[in-house]
C-alpha cells in the first residue's frame, strides 16, 4: 500500500490560508480593517509573518491596502463584478471548447457535482462554493495550459469571496448542481460550440445570482432606513 503525499507549506501560506477561509466565512466583513498586531496573537505567530500573508492575499484580490492606510477586507463595486464576469467569460468558455474538442470530462469535477448533488439548504453555504471551486479548477486544469491555471487562480479567491458576500435566500444547492451538470453534459457531446454556449449560460446565471442578491441587500436596507426613519 503506497504512502499518501502530504502538501508541505510554509508558516506564510498557512497564515494566509485560515485567513482567507476567516474572510470566506464572513469572519472578517466588507469593509473591516484588518490589524497586524492583532493578527499576530490570533494565529500566534511574528508581525512579519502576518504581513507576507497579507501580501499573498492582496495578490489573490481578497485583501486590499491604499496608500498611506491600513489593509481592508473589499467590498466590491457594481463595475469589480462586471469586469470579474468579463475575465471569467474568456477564460471559462474557451476553456470548454478546448476541453469539448479533446472529448475529455474531467473526473475531479464529475466528482465534484456529485458531492454538491447530495448537498442540502441546510447545509453551510462555503460547502458549495468549496466544490464550484473544485469544479471550474478542474475543468481549467484538464487543459493542461499551466499559464491558463495561473490566470485562472489569479481571478478565482476574488470570484469566491464575491459569492460569499452575495448569498440570496434561494440559494438552493441542488439548484447550483444542476447548473454545473448541463455544463458536464455539454462537453459529454463533443461539440465545441454547444459547450461553450453551455458555459457562456453557466456564466450568466452566476452573474445573474450575484445580481439579484445586490438588489436584495438594497432592498433589505432600504426597507431598515425606512423603518427607523418612521420610528425616529
Amino acid at each position: 500500500m503506497s504512502t499518501p503525499k502530504l502538501r508541505t507549506i510554509s508558516v506564510v501560506d498557512a497564515v494566509a490560508e485560515q485567513l482567507s477561509e476567516a474572510i470566506f466565512d464572513g469572519t472578517f466583513r466588507p469593509g473591516d480593517v484588518l490589524v497586524e498586531s492583532q493578527l499576530a496573537d490570533r494565529y500566534q505567530v511574528p508581525r512579519q509573518t502576518i504581513r507576507s500573508a497579507v501580501v499573498v492575499l492582496i495578490h489573490d484580490g481578497i485583501l486590499r491596502r491604499e496608500p498611506n492606510k491600513s489593509v481592508y477586507v473589499p467590498q466590491f463595486s457594481e463595475e469589480d463584478l462586471r469586469d470579474l464576469f468579463a475575465v471569467r467569460r474568456l477564460l471559462e468558455i474557451e476553456t470548454a471548447r478546448i476541453l469539448a474538442s479533446r472529448n475529455i470530462v474531467p473526473k475531479d469535477a464529475e466528482s465534484a457535482v456529485r458531492f454538491m448533488e447530495v448537498l442540502c439548504d441546510e447545509n453551510d453555504w462555503d460547502e458549495v462554493l468549496k466544490l464550484d471551486f473544485q469544479f471550474h479548477q478542474a475543468l481549467i486544469a484538464a487543459t493542461g495550459s499551466p499559464r491558463l491555471q495561473r490566470f485562472y487562480r489569479s481571478i478565482s479567491a476574488e470570484k469566491r469571496l464575491a459569492l460569499c458576500y452575495y448569498r440570496s435566500a434561494n440559494s438552493s444547492p441542488q439548484l447550483i448542481a444542476q447548473e454545473h451538470r448541463v455544463l458536464l453534459d455539454a462537453l459529454r457531446t463533443g461539440d465545441p460550440e454547444t459547450a461553450a454556449e453551455a458555459s457562456r449560460i453557466h456564466i450568466e446565471e452566476s452573474e445573474a445570482f450575484i445580481n439579484r442578491a445586490i438588489q436584495a441587500q438594497r432592498k433589505s436596507r432600504t426597507e431598515s432606513q425606512d423603518e427607523r426613519d418612521s420610528s425616529g
